[in-house]
């Protein structure tokens, strides 16, 4: 589940994202994030992953795509912050296909028995 919160200001649209970016999510967030770029007009955006503790592989071309447009992306735990930094480290490409380092890397919750996904 993924809860989205939007503060929007005179200088800022922040999304304040909760939860985990994957699946079905990912979608939402990138409609509500387009939806919204029509009104930013000379505002910053930025994505506030500080409460999200899982990014899938479409979640992570999404904030790439975001990353991309402009969108600042803010994120406090390990595993964002090193995806974070891959993300700006990143040039920009045309097509989800030439993005093969964002989807090389796979971030698993631990699976069922015991046994830990790939990190």
């Amino acid at each position: 589940m993924l809860k989205i919160t939007i503060e929007d200001s005179s200088r800022e649209l922040r999304f304040r994202l909760e939860g985990r970016l994957a699946g079905l999510w990912v979608a939402e967030l990138r409609q509500v994030w387009q939806t919204a770029a029509s009104t930013t007009a000379g505002r910053s955006t930025v994505a506030d992953l500080s409460d999200i503790d899982f990014v899938d592989d479409c979640g992570a071309v999404l904030l790439a795509d975001m990353h991309h447009a402009g969108v600042g992306l803010v994120g406090v735990t390990p595993l964002i912050k090193a995806l974070l930094e891959e993300i700006t480290d990143s040039v920009p490409c045309g097509t989800v296909e030439d993005r093969s380092p964002l989807s090389s890397h796979v971030f698993r919750a631990p699976l069922a028995g015991g046994d830990s996904g790939e990190i």
